[in-house]
């Protein structure tokens, strides 16, 4: 009787240890994506001291940093990446809005801070990591530096003001016209491809070139390569977190080097030299390229003026931009001004045509700006307004709950219409496989939905494997290989799928993420609503292969059965059967070997009040 009684004690104690032991497991796998590189390791070579030098030269940095990046596979948690900012108070925590996650070398991930105030880009392409951070507070850029380190830029806000924009209006009317019509657009590849024939979704494609000057500023063109990649993503952004539809997103199909001098006396003269340049034409047209992008250094105006573009009207032979290296992400001049080669027009724009196709100053009740969408010219030295937020107008969008646009100011339109027109200026090249998940993205009842991948322009047979995810990065394999996937919505979750089609020797992703919020996650006949997962219930290790603890907590003396269902909801295994248990902690080991590789849960009954804890078995 006294050995019992002890036994009753300690369990709750044994149950908090193996807790405590889960968590210092779970934190001992974190790690922090930003380390800050002790100053007396940073290796004394020619090489950084070079570095060193070149990045004294650009005005608009007040701090850098040399440090190292850990993997963001395992640095973020959840879809939650927090970056611990050398120089800086508080971290910042960044929440994923969208991912696409290829391989631990191959992907681009983009989160949201403060309120959808500020973003977070983190990409990596052929192996080269970059980031831009920019929140209320600050803009930070991450780049690769040499001996395998990494440089965090702190951008100063004071340096000028943040546009330096000098495209004008004085290129003439829209040239509507120009749109091709849906039935004009050439057909090729596998007529027999899934649901469609292989027919080509035209998008934007641009040619980034580089001045000497501008390769002066970076050690490489790979470096050079970083910055395009980073400026992309930073439009892709944009779109995305403006409601458009992604057909609207470019390519970078090239770049290139060019033998341009330029004349630091007027940016608006070089833009009209580069639409005339014979080299210029002669690389657009090697690139079938229908926008060209030129980076120079960064003297034009003393650094006063950061870019121009020559044409808002979609007019193809004037569609050239320069775009200062240094400004280009860190000021997003880049994406300001291929939003003026897509139509788009300053705040103050009064000749815009359409009318609407212009910038938006976002006010509080007191009518003081607190952010600005990025077509906005106007320098702003409120501090809350001091960088512009990654968004085009566009009156159907919130931040803040502040609508980010009007019915006159809605550029998120103007790019929507503008993506088509400008996809036609150069016949595009035959089209690789292209691929697309349809299915619900927000689900709000309990049960199965199904996801389907569509796709076409391939050659001869195709195959498909799924694959899913909790945070968008560490995807698990499923045995899915047909065109539809399921999966069971019983609880609050985020789920991540990505479909690989393979057709001829080439292969594509898609992506879909998925969100489940629903009141009452499981109800067992006519008894109350499942508890949430908590701390009282908790199973060990989530993936498995093998062994499985469980471990639950009784608040009174309650009839206890553990099952396993599948997707279906049936009974595919039964841990216990119902028997009398006494108020305290409990724990049971069970052996998952008898059933296939999935998804499954383990449903807790305790005097007929259902848990559910979801269990990934991977062997």
């Amino acid at each position: 009787m006294m050995a019992k009684q002890i036994l009753r004690i300690n369990l709750p104690v044994l149950a908090i240890a193996l807790l405590l032991c889960l968590v210092n497991v779970a934190w001992a796998q974190h790690q922090t994506f930003i380390q800050a590189i002790n100053p007396q390791d940073i290796p004394s070579t020619q090489e950084v001291r070079e570095y060193v030098t070149r990045l004294k030269r650009n005005p608009d940095l007040a701090a850098y940093y040399f440090i190292k990046l850990n993997p963001l596979a395992s640095s973020q948690q959840d879809g939650v990446l927090q970056l611990d900012i050398p120089g800086r108070n508080r971290p910042v925590r960044a929440e994923v809005s969208h991912v696409e996650y290829y391989s631990d070398t191959e992907y681009e991930w983009i989160g949201k801070t403060d309120e959808d105030r500020g973003t977070v880009i983190v990409i990596s392409k052929r192996g080269k990591v970059s980031a831009h951070i920019s929140t209320p507070e600050g803009v930070y850029e991450i780049l690769p530096a040499p001996s395998g380190m990494h440089c965090l830029h702190v951008i100063d806000p004071r340096v000028a003001d943040d546009v330096g924009c000098a495209t004008t209006s004085s290129d003439g009317k829209d040239h509507v016209n120009e749109r091709i019509a849906a039935d004009q657009v050439p057909q090729s590849g596998n007529q027999n491809a899934k649901l469609w024939p292989c027919q080509e979704v035209p998008t934007p494609r641009i040619l980034v070139l580089y001045t000497p000057k501008a390769l002066a500023l970076v050690s490489s063109p790979a470096e050079l390569a970083s910055y395009a990649d980073l400026s992309l993503a930073q439009f892709k952004s944009a779109i995305y977190n403006s409601g458009i539809s992604s057909v609207a997103i470019p390519t970078i199909v090239g770049l290139a080097p060019i033998n341009f001098v330029e004349d630091h006396n007027s940016l608006k003269d070089d833009i009209l030299k580069l639409c005339t340049d014979p080299a210029a034409k002669n690389l657009r047209n090697q690139y079938q390229a229908d926008l060209v992008i030129m980076y120079t250094d960064g003297m034009y105006g003393n650094g006063l003026a950061r870019g121009a573009s020559k044409t808002q009207t979609l007019k193809s032979d004037s569609s050239y931009s320069i775009v200062e290296l240094w400004c280009t992400t860190s000021r997003k001049t880049f994406a300001h001004e291929l939003g003026h080669l897509y139509g788009c027009r300053h705040d103050e724009d009064d000749s815009a045509q359409p009318t609407y196709a212009k910038g938006y100053n976002i006010k509080n009740g007191l009518g003081i700006v607190t952010d600005r969408t990025l077509m906005v010219a106007k320098n702003i030295s409120d501090n809350q307004a001091q960088t512009r937020l990654l968004n085009f107008s566009n009156p159907n969008i919130q931040v803040s709950g502040r609508a980010t646009g009007t019915a006159n100011e809605n550029n998120a339109l103007r790019v929507s219409q503008s993506a088509s027109i400008i996809a036609g200026f150069r016949p595009n090249p035959p089209p690789h496989p292209v691929a697309y998940v349809d299915g619900p993205t927000y689900v709000t009842s309990p049960g199965i939905k199904s996801y389907e991948v569509s796709y076409s322009c391939g050659v001869g047979s195709y195959s498909i494997v799924w694959d899913y995810s909790y945070d968008g990065v560490n995807y698990l394999a499923s045995n899915i290989t047909s065109d539809v996937f399921t999966w069971p919505f019983y609880q609050n979750q985020k789920i991540w799928l990505r479909a690989t089609v393979s057709s001829g020797g080439l292969s594509v992703s898609a992506f879909i993420s998925i969100t489940a919020q629903m009141p009452s996650p499981y109800k067992t006949g006519n008894k109350a609503a499942i508890e949430q997962e908590g701390e009282d219930f908790i199973i060990s290790p989530n993936p498995s292969a093998g062994n499985i603890a469980i471990n639950y907590q009784l608040n009174v003396d309650a009839d206890v059965s553990l099952e396993v269902l599948d997707h279906s909801r049936n009974v595919a295994a039964t841990i216990q059967n119902s028997e009398m248990q006494h108020k305290g902690w409990h724990s049971k080991q069970w052996n998952s070997a008898q059933l296939s590789s999935g998804t499954y849960i383990i449903r807790l009954v305790k005097s007929g009040i259902a848990t559910t804890q979801q269990i990934l078995i991977a062997r």
